[in-house]
């Protein structure tokens, strides 16, 4: 038998590739038939011939109740011509150290519009940081890329919006998606069901979680009111009674192998509870041998969100 070389190895696999392009190219969904995502452009730059086709940035500005809400929205490229894109937004962590903006970059080749806000009280976003305010800043960024004006000026699909959420940031957009209507799909990577943990923690050790996990960068009134907080919503947030709140959301979790900040046998109880809700029509889970940060599986982990988003959008 013949052994390829590397060089016509390569060939192969680019054709191949060109191949997979154009049978991911997305068209016919119900409520999304003018959405386009090409899973091709993961890790590749597209080449334009304008300025005015290239991709870009914007400045994420709304106001969040009486909070001004920063971030960054990450824009495809026009060789998507007029097609509406779906819009992921993504939430980061307690604390926000976290950064996942490598699967951001790469959502945005493949032709998604990508929110990246910073909660009240989280690195120059106005007001006080807690659980239940980053849930509201989560819903009210729900709102605002539904809005008339954003789809106009951001040519997003309000059929195809999905949030993802790391750790803390799972929690988000897990109540998020419980509360507000016309979420797609939900992306939960290493989440941190913190209701759950309120339910099982003392307060000594639930306050040395927190600091330990970068309370004091958080503009808060101290932990004893994000305690406070929690403990208001625990019940309500604890993800397997979130999960019977869901309704007619796809959903994707994820755990890393070797995650020492999250139990990932409260994540099993969570995933059999979402399992056992029957408007979600579809849901999905995967272990990574990574740790909390996920970090050694972004790649893999990029292309799995990817495919998470069309398998949602049939």
């Amino acid at each position: 038998m013949k052994i390829l070389s590397n060089l016509t190895y390569n060939k192969i696999t680019l054709a191949c590739s060109a191949v997979l392009l154009s049978v991911y190219m997305l068209a016919g969904c119900a409520g999304v038939s003018d959405v386009q995502l090409k899973k091709g452009n993961l890790f590749r730059d597209e080449i334009v011939g304008s300025s005015e086709a290239v991709a870009d940035y914007d400045a994420l500005v709304f106001k969040s109740s009486d909070a001004e809400i920063y971030g960054q929205i990450l824009m495809p490229g026009q060789t998507f011509g007029a097609k509406r894109r779906p819009c992921v937004l993504m939430f980061h962590g307690f604390a926000g150290f976290g950064r996942f903006d490598d699967i951001g970059q790469a959502l945005c080749r493949a032709g998604c519009v990508v929110l990246i806000p910073h909660h009240r009280g989280a690195w120059g976003s106005h007001g006080k940081y807690s659980i239940s305010n980053s849930v509201k800043d989560a819903v009210n960024l729900v709102h605002y890329v539904k809005s008339p004006d954003f789809q106009a000026k951001y040519h997003v699909n309000p059929n195809a919006v999905f949030l993802l959420g790391h750790s803390m940031g799972g929690n988000t957009a897990l109540n998020a998606a419980a509360e507000v209507s016309g979420v797609r799909g939900l992306v939960m990577l290493a989440p941190c069901d913190i209701g759950t943990m309120y339910q099982q923690m003392s307060k000594d050790e639930m306050r040395k979680f927190m600091i330990d996990n970068g309370l004091e960068v958080l503009k808060t009134d101290g932990f004893e009111a994000v305690y406070k907080d929690l403990a208001e919503h625990a019940s309500e947030y604890a993800f397997p009674n979130a999960a019977q709140k869901l309704n007619k959301v796809n959903l994707f979790l994820v755990m890393g192998e070797w995650d020492t900040c999250i139990s990932n046998e409260l994540l099993k109880v969570f995933y059999d509870a979402a399992r056992g809700n029957k408007t979600l029509p579809y849901c999905l889970s995967k272990n990574y041998k990574s740790r909390h940060g996920l970090m050694g599986a972004r790649t893999q982990l990029s292309m799995d969100i990817a495919d998470f988003i069309l398998k949602s959008l049939e």
